[in-house]
């Protein structure tokens, strides 16, 4: 990757852009060239070379995320040198932050699923020995899609080891999310780790952490004192929950990741059938499937006629139509007929009677065909009715439902009854096609679709039905890519973990919960597993037999193997039994004698009977007594000033009795001790050759500042520069001045790069005044300034079309300044853009 002119090149790795900076490393958007998949890559600044703790610390964050395969750890790919360039190559998560960046509170089900697979990860790297005790948000990435990994095990020890300090007594940690224990500087287990997972679960669930303060100290006595914090109202189910994860007791929280995760399965549970409606996320009612119309409805609809107008076509019915029209009969006239009026009277009264009977015969012309002899059409309607209650719907032989209806309608085209028997056909057979996309019968399904939407014309149920056709279509294409990975994962042996066949058949099962192909390649799954875990227990690895009859458990809880394993696991156990009194023999026979070192020495094998036996007392108060010895004679070579003496007996004694108080008493003598004898050393040795160095470090620290390369790229640039003479000669003066021209000289370059259109140079300018003095209270200002530099350059791109560039400064800006009020207007128009 090119910086002002520079380059870092990693063998086998195209780096693509910086993701972040830290204060020892630097991680890059990089692809591994020989698998083509991008990855995180960790940088350890060169400068930090001289100092091994921090090159520990960078090694043992890759040697235990190595040793982590877990759905929810982020994966460690490589680690390696390259030149001066340590490096990490980490698995490369996209799914964005954890936390909103606006500090808004997370759903109750997101805060919940990410709190649960973050407990899952814990249990797993806890069953490994390794307590993590820096559990945080900024420790947690999403993947696309949305799940949790945990990651930065940089400060993970193993989980009987007490809490590191470092020169100057602080505790390693983040003191918002410290547990009671760690704040004291107490020894750690998995338990402080769960507690720090409760902070982060009120701070997903309130968008703040419960405890606040000026100063790390007094946020650390908070988590000592204060009392567990309450949830809002709203959210009181959940308070029992939290209780037990920051129980300011050890013994009073959850005893392991594996209790979270299934007490948080519960509350999901409870959630989903409606037990805590208060903690249900809101939800947009499903449309109600649209009313069929009745017969009766259908009977009055509109009927189209050829000219296109909407109204009822006129009713026939043989002969009956002419009754209006027929001649009324009229009797002869008689002389001595009533009188002319009363005689009209009765005429009215008549013709009035005739009206109403052909006005009725009209209306009810329906009614009385079914009171006429049978006919053609009466046939046809009745063989369609039993032809729809024999199922038998479509067809081409003249003898469905379909066509029979068809048929009657030719003959009368308003009658009802076939009108509404064609409905009915088209309401069967939308049925049909529910229950073949049930199946997965995606052929049959079409098919019915297809003359659904002949019969009915269309309509809403069509279209809903239309559109969850294309959607299990797809998800089954996805699915059979899906299957198609899982069985080469298989294959290869590749079973559990990211990518493995496990995880990815349930992907498909989470589609397609009675998918028979990936419930048949899970019981595969299992089948491997049990059979590696039969492997291991023939080959006495019961560590690894024990972990793999876990995964078994996970797989499938009742798989008939898992009885058989753990009874072979009890018979290696009655013969470890032996084999560990033994040694212990040996161990004690070891000590007596004074041979505490080496292979067949006291420490080792005291230490293999506790791998054995990690609960086994004789084994304990060997390794104590071991212990005592071992201090008594480092604090003797550091009365004499012996440091390296004094270190290699004080590391065998962390090895004998690592939370021993005079262990860490001893400890501390030593790093005065050290420190005293390196100021010393280095006043009175700074050679002709380091000064040489000197001199030359500072001239290309010079040239760096000159031309602009102020923190970037690292181990070349004028701050580290600076920082490497310093180390050599702490009090050098002209280091200390280049230090502090830094802010200056990149503000100059800032103002520059603004007037010459060169956004991303200034952005590096405002980073080198950020790292070279945090406190600087004009870089706010100038972030802002800089994001609406890249939103001007967006305007532009959009205008231009050029989509690409376009969405690189928006990403830009809003990493400058999220709260920019131009950011939603843009965004919108960036998203209306077509694809390139």
């Amino acid at each position: 990757m090119q910086r002002n002119g520079l380059v870092i090149e990693i063998p086998g790795y195209q780096i693509l852009r910086q993701l972040g900076r830290g204060g020892m490393a630097t991680v890059y958007l990089g692809m591994q060239e020989s698998v083509q998949r991008e990855v995180a890559l960790k940088v350890m600044s060169p400068s930090l070379l001289a100092d091994p703790d921090f090159g520990e610390r960078f090694l043992r964050e890759a040697r235990i995320a190595a040793k982590l395969h877990h759905r929810n750890v982020v994966g460690v790919h490589d680690v390696g040198r390259a030149g001066d360039y340590h490096y990490i190559a980490m698995e490369y998560l996209g799914g964005g932050p954890v936390l909103a960046k606006d500090g808004t509170p997370r759903s109750v089900g997101f805060a919940l699923r990410v709190t649960r697979e973050i407990a899952t990860a814990l249990n797993y790297a806890h069953a490994k020995g390794f307590v993590h005790r820096d559990v945080k948000p900024d420790n947690i990435l999403l993947r696309d899609d949305g799940s949790a990994a945990l990651t930065d095990f940089g400060i993970a020890r193993a989980s009987d080891s007490a809490t590191h300090m470092t020169r100057t007594g602080t505790v390693i940690g983040t003191p918002h999310y410290m547990s009671p224990e760690q704040a004291r500087g107490r020894p750690l287990d998995g338990r402080a780790d769960l507690y720090s997972l409760g902070i982060v679960l009120y701070e997903l669930l309130t968008g703040r952490v419960p405890f606040h303060a000026d100063d790390s100290l007094a946020v650390g006595i908070m988590h000592i004192t204060q009392p567990i914090p309450v949830l809002p109202e709203r959210l009181s189910a959940l308070q029992s929950l939290l209780n037990r994860l920051l129980a300011k007791q050890p013994d009073e929280r959850f005893q392991d990741g594996a209790a979270v995760a299934d007490a948080i399965e519960q509350i999901e549970l409870g959630i989903a059938t409606g037990e805590y409606p208060e903690l249900a996320d809101s939800r947009t009612p499903l449309p109600r499937r649209p009313v069929v119309a009745s017969d009766a409805t259908v009977a009055i609809s509109a009927t189209p006629t050829p000219g296109g107008a909407r109204h009822r076509a006129e009713p026939s019915l043989g002969r009956l139509d002419d009754i209006a029209n027929a001649p009324m009969h009229r009797p002869p006239a008689h002389r001595n007929a009533a009188p002319r009026s009363a005689s009209r009277r009765w005429i009215v009264v008549a013709v009035a009677v005739v009206v109403i009977a052909a006005l009725a015969l009209w209306f009810f012309q329906n009614r009385l065909r079914g009171l006429l002899p049978s006919t053609e059409l009466n046939t046809l309607i009745a063989r369609g009715d039993k032809a729809l209650a024999e199922g038998n719907l479509t067809g081409n032989r003249n003898d469905s439902a379909r066509e029979l209806f068809q048929a009657a309608r030719t003959l009368d085209p308003d009658n009802d009854a076939a009108r509404a028997g064609l409905n009915k056909v088209g309401e069967r057979l939308i049925e049909q096609s529910r229950a073949a996309l049930t199946r997965n019968d995606f052929t049959t399904a079409q098919a019915d679709l297809d003359q659904a939407n002949e019969v009915l014309g269309g309509g809403k149920e069509i279209e809903d039905l239309k559109a969850a056709l294309h959607a299990a279509q797809t998800r089954n294409t996805a699915s059979a890519a899906l299957l198609e990975k899982a069985d080469a994962a298989l294959a290869a042996g590749k079973l559990v973990g990211s990518g493995g066949a496990a995880e990815t058949y349930q992907r498909v099962l989470d589609a397609d919960a009675t998918n028979a192909l990936a419930l048949n390649g899970l019981k595969k799954v299992a089948e491997a597993v049990a059979q590696q875990a039969r492997d291991a227990i023939a080959a006495n690895n019961v560590d690894q037999a024990n972990q793999l009859i876990a995964e078994l458990a996970q797989l499938s809880p009742n798989h008939p193997a898992i009885p058989e394993l753990r009874g072979a696991i009890a018979k290696l156990h009655a013969g470890a039994q032996q084999v560990l009194e033994d040694t212990l023999s040996r161990a004690e026979a070891q000590q007596r004698a004074g041979r505490i070192g080496g292979a067949e020495g006291a420490l080792a094998l005291f230490q293999m009977a506790l791998k054995s036996d990690p609960a086994n007392a004789r084994a304990k108060n060997g390794m104590a007594r071991l212990a005592q010895t071992l201090i008594a004679q480092a604090n003797a070579a550091i009365e004499d000033d012996n440091a390296v003496q004094a270190t290699a007996l004080l590391q065998q004694a962390a090895l004998a009795a690592p939370d021993s108080p005079a262990l860490r008493k001893a400890n501390a003598r030593l790093v005065d001790v050290r420190e005293r004898l390196d100021a010393a050393k280095r006043k009175a040795q700074i050679t002709p050759a380091d000064q040489a160095r000197i001199t030359q470090m500072l001239a290309q620290a010079d040239q760096a500042m000159a031309s602009g390369n102020l923190i970037l790229p690292p181990g070349d640039c004028a701050f580290d520069k600076y920082r490497a003479v310093l180390a050599i000669d702490s009090d050098n003066a002209a280091a200390m001045a280049g230090l502090a021209k830094i802010p200056a000289r990149a503000r100059e370059l800032f103002e520059q790069a603004i007037r010459n259109g060169t956004p991303n140079k200034a952005r590096a300018y405002i980073d080198a005044i950020a790292e070279s003095d945090p406190a600087d209270a004009t870089v706010p200002a100038m972030r802002n300034r800089l994001a609406d530099v890249f939103l001007d350059q967006t305007q532009s791109f959009i205008a231009q079309k050029r989509r690409a560039d376009a969405g690189r400064a928006l990403d830009a800006a809003r990493e400058l300044n999220p709260n920019n009020p131009r950011l939603a207007a843009l965004r919108a128009q960036f998203e209306s853009m077509p694809a390139n």
